[in-house]
């Protein structure tokens, strides 16, 4: 999950908490019907326990102990782990009997990821007749650049534009030490303002202690993936702090660096059963990858296994894809299962799909995402929340359906809205399709560490929490409830 949500206060868990969960042990136990506002949901019937049945905690274990493990590198966007991790997902959804939705019904959706990198080679800085020294290029264009201009310090005003822009070495945050991307972010954020103004090329004075040319080595060994708005294609150089630089000056930077990378979302369909609904698709997802490892020689545990975040969503929608699977009949509407690559990086295998959906967005009826199930707070096992749950009405209608089996969805009114833009679902909101991010934990402090393992999961709590999202979601692919969007 990409957000920088507080931790779950054990109070607000059990204070806003929907009332229909009141109600969930009577529903199993008597037969009786649950209502959630206005929402009535049916018991499960005889061939939905069946499904519900396919829910094992010792089955959540085997997946999640697998995805998280330290073989699987913390599955950075590219990598080999990510893409055994994503054969993985395809082989259990294969093994449910599910149909790929993929190109010639294969289970990816590919996509070339293109990654780039310092430049390589000469970087030339002359004034005059005289070479100055450089330590090296951060950033550059797609071609090599020759760029002519005068010298200024200003940072802003209309010396800026066609400038040669001169700065002083930013300071770096404690999490940016040895670490290349969040060093290039830092750059690149520095440099961005520079870069609207029309600057020609920026220039970086460094220290004598500086930590940039070394993590300046580590960006040439790691390219990386940034957004469209962190992306700098102006000359940006480092140089040593005490050169002199007045007037005009002739900059030579080499070609950027590409990598050009195949990555893979993985999607599997269950077909429905009645003949105009089966046109209409429910679709769980989860996204698949992790920030990988700590960059640098850090010495100790550099994995950053990403158990929590997100291999317990994956989890989640591989168990549903069994349990769906399982059913004698299958549902009326279609049921679609997806992993996303890229989602740390930007949520750019959500983007991806949605800008070349493999199924109508209009028939899309909603995009349940799952994110970070396995570590509740004390009090707070078999509860989840949606984000994002004023902007429709699905989040009710799950609680309604999950409460048969004793599991609570709520509003969480502190962190609800704020999170909503934060992981995959908001690729979908964008392109107008009712989708929202459910989650059963907190941001705790493991939260992209090493320490993100498996053993910290509470297993049995995740195993209850995929139960409540079959449950809750077995009335919209029946087709006998409909999410509608309401206002904020």
């Amino acid at each position: 999950m990409k957000s920088s949500v507080l931790r779950l206060r054990s109070g607000a868990l059990k204070t806003r908490v929907l009332a229909v969960g009141l109600l969930s042990l009577g529903l199993c136990q008597g037969g009786a019907e649950t209502r959630s506002d206005e929402f009535r949901v049916a018991p499960l019937t005889a061939e939905e326990q069946r499904g519900l049945s396919a829910i094992e905690a010792s089955e959540v274990l085997s997946t999640i102990s697998f995805l998280a493990a330290d073989e699987m590198a913390g599955r950075d966007t590219p990598s080999v782990e990510l893409n055994i991790a994503a054969a993985y997902v395809a082989a259990r959804f294969r093994g449910a009997g599910l149909a790929g939705l993929g190109p010639d019904g294969s289970f990816y959706q590919t996509h070339e990821l293109v990654q780039y990198g310092p430049p390589e080679g000469t970087v030339r800085l002359q004034q005059g007749s005289e070479m100055l020294a450089v330590t090296g290029a951060v950033f550059g264009g797609d071609t090599e650049a020759q760029v002519r201009g005068p010298v200024t310090t200003e940072m802003t005003g209309p010396g800026v534009k066609g400038a040669v822009v001169v700065i002083e070495e930013p300071a770096l945050p404690p999490q940016a030490v040895g670490n290349a991307s969040a060093v290039t972010v830092t750059l690149a954020r520095r440099v961005l303002p520079l870069v609207a103004q029309g600057a020609a090329a920026v220039l970086i004075r460094v220290r004598p202690d500086s930590p940039l040319p070394e993590a300046l080595e580590l960006m040439r060994d790691r390219p990386l993936t940034l957004p469209a708005q962190l992306q700098v294609t102006i000359p940006v150089v480092l140089m040593p702090a005490e050169s002199a630089l007045q007037g005009e000056v002739e900059l030579t930077v080499p070609a950027r660096t590409a990598v050009v990378s195949a990555v893979r979302n993985v999607v599997a369909i269950l077909r429905g059963s009645d003949a105009k609904l089966s046109d209409e698709a429910i679709l769980f997802s989860a996204h698949l990858d992790h920030i990988g490892r700590l960059s640098g020689d850090r010495g100790g545990d550099t994995i950053n296994n990403g158990a929590d975040d997100n291999a317990t969503g994956v989890t989640a929608v591989v168990t549903l894809a069994d349990a769906y699977a399982a059913l004698p009949v299958r549902p009326a509407r279609s049921v679609i299962f997806m992993t996303f690559w890229g989602e740390e990086k930007g949520l750019l295998g959500s983007k991806f799909y949605c800008d070349s959906p493999l199924w109508p967005l209009d028939r899309t009826v909603a995009n349940i995402n799952i994110e970070m199930i396995g570590r509740p707070e004390a009090g707070a096992e078999e509860k989840m929340w949606g984000t994002g749950w004023t902007r429709s009405t699905l989040g009710q209608q799950l609680a309604a359906g999950a409460a048969r089996v004793g599991v609570e969805v709520f509003h969480r009114e502190d962190v609800s809205e704020m999170l909503y833009a934060r992981s995959d679902n908001y690729s979908f909101v964008q392109k107008g399709v009712i989708a929202h991010s459910f989650s059963a934990g907190s941001l705790h402090s493991d939260y992209h560490q090493p320490t993100d393992e498996y053993t910290r999961l509470n297993v049995a709590h995740m195993a209850r929490v995929i139960e409540g999202l079959f449950a809750g979601s077995l009335p919209l692919a029946r087709g006998e409830m409909t999410p509608v969007a309401t206002a904020k």
